[in-house]
């Protein structure tokens, strides 16, 4: 391997979409494309800052990885992801900021916070940002992930409302960009 030859983080990706197509063409299983496809992936996340491994399940909060992470615990809840300045109280009201009460109102605060024009996060992450399971519904279609206004979709207005919509949902690595 040449030492000098750099890649970018777009070229790594169009690289690892590359491999996945050619996974697929030669009848490799779902779930065997996924685990080969989703740990680079990862790996290209993290260089990017797009991720940061955590500690979780029964050991979690017991060493500085949360916070080092920019995550949280809330001693009355389950931890918040963001920075440490990040707090679930809401906004004042403004423009396109809802002032409605939606179990998936601290997701849009905590987009309406953000600077960046995209954020990326994880399904679990998103979790952590609401304080409860995402339904099934999130993880198994795609449409729930639809920019939609209309109807009792409290969860796109809650991303809507801070100016943001889905691109780019990738159900079998369980992530979604929020584009301004």
């Amino acid at each position: 391997m040449n030492s000098d030859t750099r890649w970018s983080a777009q070229e790594l990706r169009d690289a690892l979409t590359r491999y996945e197509e050619e996974l697929r063409a030669a009848g490799k299983a779902r779930n065997t494309v996924n685990t080969y496809v989703q740990h680079p992936e990862r790996f290209i996340n993290w260089l990017e800052g797009r991720y940061v491994p955590v500690q979780s399940g029964p050991n979690w909060g017991r060493g500085t990885s949360a916070q080092d992470a920019g995550l949280r615990l809330n001693s009355t809840g389950p931890p918040r992801y963001g920075p440490a300045s990040f707090t679930p109280d809401p906004p004042p009201a403004g423009p396109g900021v809802s002032a409605g009460s939606s179990r998936y109102d601290p997701l849009g605060w905590y987009l309406a916070e953000r600077q960046e024009a995209v954020v990326h996060l994880s399904f679990v992450a998103i979790e952590r940002i609401i304080g409860a399971p995402l339904p099934d519904s999130a993880r198994r279609h795609r449409p729930w992930w639809a920019n939609e206004r209309a109807g009792n979709h409290v969860h796109a207005k809650a991303w809507m409302g801070a100016g943001r919509r889905t691109a780019n949902v990738n159900l079998n690595a369980g992530t979604v960009d929020f584009v301004r």
